[in-house]
């Protein structure tokens, strides 16, 4: 592998070249996934190809022609790359109709316009043909320059701008009040896609931009904990597909690109079903968890039964303040801010039937707040604080406030004289890309004079891709939203 990397190895610029595009396609990738824009990931860089053949046809360049050429190419690469996206973003707006259809048009235009102006060219054709199927022997060392340059742009925009762009590809009306304008950010991540393409289509060619783009994203997506883990486990497996395909394609005298491209699809073929089988042995101990608990549904004073509290490992206080120890912490409902029903479907689907039917008198169905309450519970006795029960806070208070004040005096009324955590819950979205996108405000009070004591919240997404509950979402998101709150991160 050394020998790859040498600088007197025959094809050097060509692994660092097509590494570079990887590594460029891998992060923006996620970004194309999570947005769910894989299919511009597919238009965008057949429409760079027809620039580039375009160009060709138009100037009777060629392709082996030098560096005016290499020039020439690049300008019809980024025009046409630009001028789609113009396309497919003022149709977007303007237009009744789904994305999808102008997607699908630009890429059946796009093609058709390649494969004709290659056709026609009397010069080009065996060098725009060998481009166009992602043959990296062509790059020199000025474009050698050319993509670090784009990589080191790329990587400071990146990580100037990182958290906008999150923010406005998951809740662009919430990044607009919060005054980060998302047409700004959009416009951003839409050029450097659209010079990443068309570097990456002048250089290795369109199918290889195009499996770079969603392979590597897929496959880093289905594994991560978190969005942070996603881009660079995106990156190392785009580096470790690229480096591996060269060297499988030189030892078979094969073309490197697409190569690549398939060592990247076995990957995401593994992880995918590695994920599925995790996620199947998951689902079958839950079901058998629930089967066992099934019996005594309904049982004990709280809303989730009989069943003790899960044991947690302890955890450093964080954030939270010293207090007195003989004194303990009542966490009072979670107020729902959210203006949603967060019911929970019960265990026993004979009481959500039965409640449908009209019951007045059955057991009130479980929420997110109770659970939420519940784990704030657990997460300040991991801490080492004296907490009183859950059935004992319920039956003092049975319902949340949205006055802080009004529910230390209502707790105080109810006996319970030391100290109070008071919660409320504005954000609860469970997104389809497998995050919990959550809002949620602490405050610590004393009983005595109603003095604020501490406060805290909870807003940073959070990966949830193993569950397939809305219990077992809380119980993975528990400890991240938890240890952001209470200041352990």
């Amino acid at each position: 592998m050394t020998e790859f990397f040498s600088p007197d190895f025959l094809f050097r610029n060509a692994i660092l070249g097509g590494l570079g595009i990887a590594l460029l396609c891998s992060v923006l990738g996620i970004y194309l996934v999570l947005r769910r824009l894989v299919l511009i990931g597919v238009a965008l860089p057949q429409a760079s190809a027809a620039g580039i053949a375009g160009v060709f046809w138009l100037t009777g360049h060629a392709h082996a022609q030098g560096q005016a050429a290499h020039l020439v190419a690049l300008a019809g690469s980024l025009g046409a790359t630009f001028a789609a996206l113009a396309f497919l973003l003022v149709g977007r707006r303007r237009a009744r109709v789904p994305a999808e259809w102008g997607v699908g048009a630009l890429f059946a235009i796009s093609s058709a316009a390649t494969i004709l102006f290659v056709a026609v060219n009397p010069t080009g054709d065996l060098e725009m043909s060998s481009l166009l199927r992602g043959e990296l022997l062509a790059i020199t060392a000025r474009d050698l320059q050319v993509i670090g340059a784009a990589m080191a742009l790329v990587g400071v925009l990146f990580v100037l701008f990182r958290r906008e762009l999150l923010l406005t590809s998951f809740d662009a009306e919430f990044a607009r009040t919060i005054g980060r304008n998302p047409l700004r950010y959009d416009a951003l991540l839409y050029a450097l896609l659209g010079g990443s393409i068309a570097l990456g289509v002048m250089n290795v060619g369109p199918l290889v931009v195009f499996g770079f783009l969603v392979l590597p994203a897929l496959a880093a997506l289905r594994i991560a904990p978190g969005v942070a883990s996603a881009f660079v486990l995106s990156a190392v497996i785009a580096a470790v597909s690229f480096v591996g395909g060269f060297a499988v394609a030189y030892r078979a005298d094969l073309p490197a690109g697409p190569v690549g491209v398939a060592v990247a699809a076995a990957i995401w073929g593994v992880v995918g079903l590695v994920a599925q089988l995790r996620e199947r042995r998951h689902a079958i101990t839950t079901l058998a968890v629930l089967l066992a608990l099934f019996p005594l549904a309904g049982c004990g004073g709280g809303p989730f039964g009989s069943r003790a509290p899960r044991a947690f490992a302890a955890l450093p206080r964080g954030s939270l303040p010293e207090l007195d120890p003989a004194r303990p912490i009542a966490v009072l409902p979670i107020d729902n801010a959210t203006h949603s029903d967060l019911r929970l479907q019960s265990a026993n689907p004979l009481k959500d039937l039965g409640r449908a039917l009209g019951d007045e008198f059955g057991t009130p169905p479980a929420t997110v707040m109770d659970l939420l309450q519940q784990r704030a519970i657990a997460e300040l006795q991991r801490r080492g604080y004296a907490v009183v029960a859950f059935d004992a806070v319920r039956t003092a208070v049975p319902h949340a406030s949205n006055d802080a004040s009004a529910a230390v005096r209502a707790a105080s009324r109810a006996g319970l004289d030391g100290y109070v955590l008071c919660g409320a819950l504005h954000r609860f979205t469970i997104t389809n890309s497998g995050l919990l996108l959550i809002r949620l405000d602490f405050a610590l009070l004393d009983t005595t004079g109603e003095k604020l004591l501490w406060a805290g919240e909870a807003k940073r997404p959070v990966a949830i891709q193993s569950a397939l509950t809305t219990q077992e979402v809380l119980l993975d998101a528990g400890g991240p939203i938890f240890a952001e709150a209470f200041g352990n991160r």
